[in-house]
């Protein structure tokens, strides 16, 4: 009974043994399956939350990608209004130029009108200087160009005589006005020698009627002898003739002098170089002719008109070619122009020929 009992006791500590065992399993598997479950819980609030990053990520990154999308086309937009501002500059300062060019050959060519109408060359000078002065800060090689080209027509107006219209016209009037005054060649007379006195011998009786007759004699034969010694006039061969006119004829002369030189000073005013030459020329032939040579008064007007003579009027003296066909050149490089410049100031020149042409045959 006691060894049944012994038995029993061991099963039943043994069968308790084992369920505290299996209990323990149980337990240890309930903790295991909720660790699992905890960590795939956790595991699936990690993924969901990594994957609510790489959305925000991605809306983040098509938010960039927008606005660098935006940027860029802001960029274009700028860009293209940077090439459309840079145009519009380039086509301004082109334009500047141009109208610079233009005031200067304004300039230029008001300057040479006046120098054609008056004789002075200062408005020309100043217009070549100033051009020269407002091409300094342009470094392109046609504006350059330019100002050697002014340089050269400065320094071939410097190196001319340019006369003073105004002071030559002004000499030319006091001459026409001393026409009047002019004495002739028939004025002049011959310095009139002192009588010889003749010795006639006296007798001693002064009363009588054959010494009275005698020295009445000798009185008329001194006057008539004085009378043939006047109507007598000696001169020279070897001296052209002296042109002699009548008293009558004396205002047609003077008349003619004057309109010659009147003729002489329009054609001064116009720059006509052959009629001026002409009419001065004539002019002081007349005067050598028929006027008195040994006058002081004729002396001065015959110095006047070969002083005037000997000025040079023609309008080519002062040519500027140099800087009209570098104005040309330089007009033709900013508009881009292919025309030549020789064929241009050979247009422009044109017209002035001829009108030089016509004003020499007027």
């Amino acid at each position: 009974m006691t060894e049944a009992h012994d038995t029993d006791h061991q099963n039943s500590e043994t069968k308790h043994v084992a369920k505290k065992r299996t209990s323990r399993g149980r337990r240890w598997v309930v903790v295991a399956l909720a660790l699992l479950l905890v960590g795939v819980a956790g595991q699936q609030v990690w993924t969901l939350r990594l994957w609510e990053g790489l959305n925000k990520e991605a809306a983040a990154v098509v938010t960039v990608d927008s606005r660098l999308e935006a940027l860029e086309a802001a960029l274009a937009n700028q860009q293209q209004a940077r090439q459309e501002i840079d145009s519009m500059r380039q086509a301004l300062q082109q334009e500047r130029r141009v109208l610079q060019l233009d005031r200067i050959e304004e300039r230029v060519d008001t300057g040479w009108q006046i120098w054609l109408a008056t004789g002075d060359s200062k408005v020309l000078v100043n217009a070549l200087k100033d051009g020269q002065g407002v091409l300094t800060t342009d470094s392109t090689a046609a504006a350059q160009a330019l100002r050697l080209a002014m340089s050269r027509d400065l320094v071939e107006i410097k190196s001319q005589h340019m006369i003073d219209l105004r002071e030559t016209v002004e000499q030319l009037d006091g001459v026409i006005a001393s026409i009047d005054k002019l004495p002739l060649v028939q004025d002049r007379r011959l310095p009139q020698s002192e009588p010889e006195v003749i010795a006639v011998p006296v007798a001693e009786s002064d009363g009588t009627m054959m010494n009275k007759a005698r020295l009445l004699i000798a009185g008329l034969a001194e006057d008539l002898w004085q009378s043939i010694r006047g109507m007598i006039r000696v001169q020279r061969l070897d001296r052209a003739e002296s042109g002699l006119v009548a008293p009558e004829q004396r205002v047609f002369l003077q008349q003619g002098l004057r309109l010659l030189l009147l003729d002489a000073r329009h054609s001064l005013i116009q720059r006509n170089t052959a009629t001026y030459q002409q009419t001065l020329s004539q002019a002081r032939a007349w005067i050598e002719k028929y006027c008195d040579g040994s006058n002081a008064l004729v002396k001065t007007d015959l110095a006047t008109l070969q002083s005037l003579a000997a000025l040079n009027i023609d309008p080519a003296a002062v040519s500027l070619e140099a800087t009209r066909a570098a104005l040309t050149d330089a007009r033709a490089a900013l508009l881009g122009e292919s025309l030549p410049a020789t064929e241009m100031v050979a247009s422009d020149a044109k017209p002035a020929n001829e009108a030089k042409a016509k004003g020499a045959t007027e």
